[in-house]
């Protein structure tokens, strides 16, 4: 919920301030096609949760406390792309579809502390246990992206979009892996899911065909399964929200019907 303030606020504060921008790269002229592709390398991490603390017993009068503890480790990616402008401001500046594989994973710290032991025993106090995960899926995106506070050389861009992830493998290692083995399961159980996605990014124009803009990227709810809108990973009973960080190249093309085309300035009146 705190996500979705912020990016509330953020799109009003971008709505507000779009009408003054003066259009300077968008939308591209007439020199240049309407459509291109696009090629980002991606670094992915996550930011993982702290679970609340539990407390066990059982029969034999021991009494212990768990804490599971989530960090996200980075891992990498790649997204090809295509997109299409638009002439006139409607919803957006230019629509853009994309495909992509990505590679997620984390430590999981399992941190169990002894707070009752009969007298006759002998524990340890305190042990931690480590667990890792690594998650990989192919996704397919659509974006819309709008353009915000132009220069001549660079710009803001900004977008909302739905990403469709497929679960193409998964891995974990465990030291404790009795919370999800005890039922013959696995902790990616969900081979399809589909998320809302909230992407920004500050272009700069490299040369006359070329465009690179730098992207950070995150869900922001899951639409699909509706078992939970929670956009994070989770593995266990933690959390993990992932951040998708790109280096988007766009390449622009030539038109060679329009770009030789005269532009009557004054038409003659008839």
């Amino acid at each position: 919920m705190k996500q979705l303030i912020i990016l509330g606020f953020f799109l009003c504060h971008i709505a507000i301030t779009h009408a003054q921008v003066n259009r300077k790269t968008f939308p591209l002229s007439r020199e240049f096609k309407k459509s291109g592709f696009s090629i980002s390398p991606l670094a992915t991490v996550s930011f993982g949760s702290k679970s609340d603390q539990s407390t066990f017993s059982n029969e034999a009068a021991f009494e212990w406390e768990h804490v599971q503890v989530g960090r996200g480790t980075w891992n990498a990616g790649v997204e090809l792309g295509w997109f299409k402008t638009f002439e006139g401001y409607q919803v957006g500046d230019y629509f853009e579809a994309a495909i992509s594989y990505r590679r997620f994973s984390g430590v999981h710290y399992l941190e169990e502390t002894n707070t009752k032991v009969p007298t006759v025993q002998t524990l340890l106090p305190f042990r931690e246990y480590e667990n890792s995960w690594r998650y990989e899926t192919v996704t397919a995106a659509v974006r819309i992206i709008d353009i915000a506070f132009q220069k001549p050389n660079n710009f803001l861009t900004w977008g909302i979009g739905v990403n469709y992830d497929y679960l193409i493998a998964s891995r974990f290692d465990a030291d404790y892996p009795q919370g999800f083995l005890a039922n013959n399961q696995t902790p990616f159980d969900n081979k399809h899911a589909v998320r809302a996605h909230f992407q920004v990014g500050y272009g700069f124009k490299m040369s006359k065909h070329l465009f690179l803009i730098p992207t950070l990227e995150t869900p922001l709810l899951t639409i699909l399964p509706t078992s939970t809108f929670n956009p994070s990973i989770q593995f266990l009973d933690v959390n993990y929200q992932p951040l998708i960080i790109g280096l988007k190249f766009m390449i622009l093309r030539k038109d060679p019907v329009n770009c030789n085309a005269p532009q009557l300035t004054n038409p003659p009146s008839m």
